[in-house]
């Protein structure tokens, strides 16, 4: 990895820790410059903003996300079993990614809807849209919208609360499914 690289990355560490710690609102540019040991000016150089180096890490961190989610599942396999691998993927994204996990909440709490946006249409939108898919496909009578944000806040809740409760990853990513495949079927 080369020196640049390295900084780069050792920027983007930080930066989502500071960003997932005190929100986007509370981080100044300063702050991630003297964490990173980078002048402001070589900072500023590199990006234009503080959000263009919000929206920089969110791509950087959900970029090896989406790597993951695209190879996690096959066409080839039943609807119950697409739904399983949706939510374990979510699942183990979130439980390697704790920082992330306390980004998304933090901008749950923030409720700045711009961000949110962002964060829903850039970094998400991929995973959101294909268990929307699958949820449709599952039942096309509900409001697939609604049931995959709570598929996604049951999981991100999990993770959240993690240091209270300790379940196996692969055990929450089977309760989140049966629990809602038990709300999809006993109508």
């Amino acid at each position: 990895m080369s020196k640049a690289l390295f900084k780069k990355n050792k920027i983007f560490d930080l930066a989502l820790e500071l960003f997932s710690t005190k929100g986007y609102k509370a981080v100044t540019m300063r702050q991630i410059a003297i964490k990173s040991t980078v002048s402001v000016g070589s900072l500023y150089i590199h990006y234009k903003s503080k959000s263009d180096l919000y929206d920089a890490v969110l791509e950087n961190v959900f970029l090896e996300h989406s790597k993951l989610w695209k190879r996690g599942y096959g066409s080839s396999e039943s609807l119950s079993e697409r739904i399983y691998h949706c939510i374990n993927i979510f699942c183990q994204f979130l439980n390697d990614n704790p920082n992330v996990t306390k980004l998304l909440k933090r901008e749950q709490l923030d409720a700045d809807p711009k961000r949110i946006k962002k964060l829903a249409e850039q970094a998400l939108s991929d995973e959101y849209n294909y268990l929307k898919s699958l949820v449709k496909e599952a039942d096309s009578q509900c409001d697939a919208d609604i049931v995959t944000v709570l598929i996604f806040g049951m999981a991100l809740n999990y993770y959240e609360t993690i240091e209270f409760r300790r379940f196996p990853l692969a055990l929450i990513s089977i309760l989140i499914t049966l629990t809602w495949f038990q709300t999809r079927f006993s109508k």
